[in-house]
């Protein structure tokens, strides 16, 4: 099959050369199709060939050019009013992040203070820790990696055991 292909290839790359008429293109452009050598009989050395107006004369614009430069310097306004208009916790974390981060901070203080109040819970987290193959030592970042997507996909599909998120609860609800 392969060389009945190659046979096949060969006959038409064969024929290619032998045929090297254009192919493609029309007759509507000047000189010939579109794929035909331009028209210009030689460079002038001006940027895209265009002469410079003579000496008291303005150059016309031509009719896309305004539409141009109104589109450029309306979008650098824009971005310029935009950017100098935005409020301070747009792009600054540290207007949104702080208190978020005071506030986890607080939470997790208090559900530490609990589990060094409460020997029962620490003893059940410890289990815990064991069925999970981690050291005893490992049970306080348990607690501190309660909200990480590993802990949270763990519970939701319960390759974490159960115990656990009764843990949290105790810990976390307020007395």
């Amino acid at each position: 099959m392969s060389n009945q292909l190659r046979g096949l290839v060969r006959r038409v790359g064969a024929q290619l050369l032998r045929n090297p008429r254009v192919r493609g293109g029309g007759g509507e452009y000047p000189g010939g199709s579109f794929w035909s050598e331009g028209t210009q009989t030689g460079r002038n050395g001006f940027l895209f060939g265009e002469l410079p107006p003579a000496p008291g004369q303005t150059r016309k614009a031509l009719w896309w050019e305004p539409w141009w430069y109104i589109g450029y310097g309306g979008t650098a306004l824009g971005i310029f009013f935009i950017y100098n208009a935005k409020p301070l916790e747009a792009f600054d974390i540290r207007y949104w992040a702080n208190p978020r981060a005071a506030k986890e901070l607080d939470v997790e203080m208090r559900m530490l203070d609990k589990l060094n109040e409460r020997p029962d819970l620490k003893e059940r987290l410890v289990a815990v820790c064991k069925d999970l193959n981690l050291i005893e030592e490992e049970a306080y970042d348990l607690v501190l990696m309660r909200n990480e997507y590993k802990v949270r996909l763990g519970l939701y599909t319960g390759r974490v055991p159960e115990e656990l998120k009764s843990i949290y609860d105790e810990l976390e609800a307020t007395e």
